[in-house]
């Protein structure tokens, strides 16, 4: 059973709704903007991110760090591979087995592998589920699709979760994912807190930590941001080897 399924989304809900009146702007709308939240890592990732938003130092401009539109970072990176495309069979079978996609996603992703020209016996009966109530309910399904498309399926949970990272980090580099958002994802939502022995990985939840401590006693905002990019880079050139666990 998915944390989704066992948190429930009227818990989740409720939630969201008990922390937002006590912030105020951009915070209170990033908290806002989680309409579906479907797990404790959904919530904690996003009030976070507002109390970080709301108890900094306002000598730097953190109004905006993590809904702050972002950029490319290619030209300073170029050695840094692009990110896989978004309906790659191997991207979403690492999404899956990171806790990223859940099981009421799959007949979407599914009808958009069918637009994309995929075609398997099981892509159409998964596009075509309409009572998802958990993961579990569509895993032998959505095990056999990837099977189908001649995806190594299943891989360990660290290693979905590594793959996935990389690709996170691409994005980043690439300039479609905001990298302090990036960060806060990869940290709680995709990780819960425990890393693997990645350098990079490891750096990137540090920064992550330290851009909430006090003023006197963390690095200027700039230089955190590139040292954050920095190690995105690292994180983004791991070979398939590398992410092998």
């Amino acid at each position: 059973m998915s944390a989704y399924a066992e948190f429930g989304t009227d818990k989740l809900h409720r939630l969201r709704l008990q922390v937002a009146p006590f912030l105020v702007g951009s915070g209170s709308l990033l908290l806002g903007s989680y309409r579906r939240p479907r797990d404790q890592n959904d919530v904690s990732a996003c009030t976070r991110a507002v109390i970080v938003q709301s108890f900094m130092d306002t000598r730097e401009d953190f109004s905006d760090l993590y809904t702050r539109l972002p950029i490319s970072h290619s030209r300073e990176y170029p050695d840094v591979p692009v990110p896989d495309a978004a309906l790659s069979p191997s991207l979403l079978a690492a999404r899956w087995q990171s806790h990223d996609l859940y099981g009421e996603d799959m007949p979407r992703v599914a009808a958009d592998l069918l637009e994309a020209g995929y075609d398997t016996p099981s892509l159409v009966r998964l596009a075509g589920e309409m009572n998802v109530g958990s993961s579990a309910d569509v895993e032998p399904l959505v095990g056999r699709m990837f099977r189908e498309r001649g995806v190594r399926y299943p891989i360990s949970e660290a290693e979905a979760k590594l793959m996935f990272s990389r690709q996170i980090a691409r994005e980043v580099i690439a300039g479609k994912r905001n990298a302090w958002a990036a960060s806060n994802h990869l940290e709680i939502a995709i990780w819960g807190w425990r890393g693997m022995a990645i350098p990079a990985l490891e750096e990137i939840f540090m920064i992550d930590d330290e851009i909430a401590w006090d003023r006197k006693h963390r690095r200027p905002l700039e230089q955190l941001r590139t040292s954050l990019l920095d190690c995105f880079a690292s994180l983004a050139r791991l070979a398939d080897n590398e992410v092998v666990a």
